[in-house]
C-alpha cells in the first residue's frame, strides 16, 4: 500500500510542473458529480442514483455564470457493468454564451483479486453550444450623446447561432474497500466549438485524476453495521490546454453528518509575476437520511480577485438512492466504492 502511494504522489507532482488553462465547467463537490469525474464511476453506489447539482461563481459579477446538471447511474448486476446518463447546461456571463451537454457512461467490473478491482469505463455523448444576442449592445445603438434606445439592426440578432459536436471520453479506477485512484480522458476528440466554423477553436482534451483513501475510526469487526466515523483525505487534479488545477482537502463523516474542508491552487506555479497559482478556500457540509443525501459547499476566493470583488461561489448537489436487493450477495461485497452519499447500511 505505502508503494502505491507513493506512485500516486510522485505522478501528481510530475503533473503539477505542466502550466496550463481550463475550459471545462469545475464542480467542488466532485464526488458528487461522479459521471463528470469519470465514467469509470457509473454504478459504483451499488444502489441506484439519481442527482442534481447546482453552482453558481462569483455572485458579484454583474451576471454570475450558472450551472445546472441533472444524473443518474444503475449497476446491472449481471452484467457486472453500471451505466449512467449526465445533463448539463451552463450558462456563462448575460446568457449570451451557453453549452448543453449530454452523455451516456459505462462501466466494467474487473475483479483482481485480494479485494482490489479494476474498473474500466468509456463515454459517448454531445454538446450544444449555442450564442443569444439579444442583451448585446451594438454601434448602431450608441451615440455621443450615449444609446439610443432603440433596437439594433445588426444582422447576427436574426441567426443566433449555434454548434452540434459529438465528444468521447474514457477513464479506469483500481481501488479496494479503502484507497481508490482513478483517471479519466474527456474530449478525446477535441471538438471544434465554434458556432462560425473558425478552425483552431478546439476545446482541449481535459485529464482528470482523483484518489482517496478512508479512515474508519470506529470499526469493529464485531460490529460492521455501527454507525459510520471516518475521515477520508482526497486529491482531484485536472489539468487542460494552459491550465492546471488541484482540489486537496478532507471528508469527516459522522453517522449522517458530512463535514469537509478543501484548498484549491498549486501554490508553486504561477501563471505570470504576482500572480500564484492560489483560487479558493472550500467549506462543505452534508447530511444524508433516508436515501436522501445533501450537500452545500461554498468557494471562499483567496487569490487577487479577492472574496470582496468576486462573492464567492455557492454550490448545492441532492442525491436520491433507491436501495437494491442483489440476488448474489457476494457479488455486491466485492464491489467496494468510493462514494460519499451513501444513506443505507450494506
Amino acid at each position: 500500500m505505502k508503494s502505491i502511494f507513493c506512485l500516486v504522489v510522485y505522478f501528481l507532482l510530475f503533473l503539477n510542473c505542466i502550466l496550463v488553462h481550463g475550459q471545462d465547467v469545475q464542480f467542488s463537490q466532485y464526488y458528487n458529480t461522479p459521471l463528470y469525474t469519470n465514467p469509470a464511476f457509473a454504478g459504483t453506489g451499488e444502489n441506484t442514483r439519481v442527482g442534481v447539482q447546482y453552482r453558481t461563481q462569483w455572485t458579484n459579477v454583474a451576471k454570475p455564470y450558472t450551472t445546472y446538471a441533472l444524473w443518474g447511474d444503475h449497476f446491472i448486476e449481471s452484467a457486472r457493468s453500471g451505466v449512467g446518463l449526465w445533463i448539463m447546461r451552463d450558462d456563462q456571463g448575460q446568457n449570451r454564451t451557453n453549452l448543453t451537454a449530454v452523455n451516456a457512461s459505462y462501466s466494467y467490473v474487473v475483479p483482481l483479486g485480494n479485494h482490489w478491482v479494476f474498473r474500466p469505463g468509456l463515454q459517448v455523448g454531445f454538446g450544444v453550444r449555442g450564442s443569444n444576442y439579444n442583451t448585446a449592445v451594438f454601434g448602431d445603438q450608441l451615440t455621443n450623446n450615449g444609446a439610443t434606445g432603440n433596437a439594433s439592426s445588426d444582422p447576427i440578432l436574426s441567426s443566433n447561432p449555434s454548434k452540434i459536436y459529438p465528444d468521447f471520453g474514457t477513464g479506469g479506477m483500481i481501488h479496494n474497500d479503502k484507497f481508490w485512484f482513478g483517471l479519466g480522458l474527456n474530449h478525446l476528440n477535441t471538438p471544434n466549438l465554434s458556432v462560425d466554423k473558425i478552425p483552431g477553436d478546439n476545446l482541449p482534451m481535459l485529464l482528470n485524476i482523483q484518489s482517496g483513501y478512508k479512515i474508519l475510526l470506529n470499526y469493529s469487526k464485531y460490529n460492521p453495521s455501527a454507525k459510520e466515523i471516518s475521515l477520508t483525505p482526497t486529491v482531484n487534479y485536472k489539468h487542460q490546454g494552459t491550465y492546471d488545477q488541484l482540489d486537496i482537502g478532507c471528508y469527516y463523516t459522522y453517522s449522517a453528518i458530512m463535514l469537509g474542508m478543501w484548498y484549491r491552487g498549486i501554490p508553486l506555479l504561477s501563471y505570470g509575476k504576482g500572480l500564484p497559482n492560489n483560487e479558493a478556500i472550500i467549506p462543505m457540509v452534508g447530511l444524508s437520511q433516508k436515501g436522501w443525501s445533501i450537500t452545500y459547499s461554498y468557494d471562499y476566493t483567496i487569490s487577487k480577485l479577492t472574496n470582496a470583488s468576486s462573492g464567492g461561489s455557492h454550490e448545492v448537489s441532492i442525491i436520491y438512492e433507491f436501495k437494491v436487493r442483489y440476488r448474489n450477495a457476494h457479488i455486491q461485497k466485492r464491489l467496494p466504492c468510493p462514494k460519499f452519499n451513501q444513506t443505507y447500511s450494506n
